[in-house]
């Protein structure tokens, strides 16, 4: 049986195994790797006003049958 130090230690050495992200072309690599670490340091800057940007644009769209839609969802889970 294992113990649980040694177990840790198999884990630390995949994380450093794993190659880094690398999509195929420079260009398509260069930018995932800005956006990721712009995501990475703040991501509630960016996500949450996104998402409320993205709701107000649904909302204004589809109107009452948006929330028609969500009432439903709640009331099946």
């Amino acid at each position: 049986m294992k113990t649980l130090s040694f177990q840790l230690t198999e884990k630390m050495n995949e994380v450093f195994l794993t190659k880094p992200a690398d999509l195929g072309f420079v260009f398509l690599t260069h930018w995932y790797k800005r956006f990721t670490s712009i995501i990475k340091t703040a991501p509630f800057i960016i996500i949450v006003p996104l998402s409320l940007l993205f709701s107000l644009l649904t909302y204004l769209v589809f109107g009452y049958l948006l929330v028609k839609l969500t009432s439903i969802l709640q009331y099946g889970f």
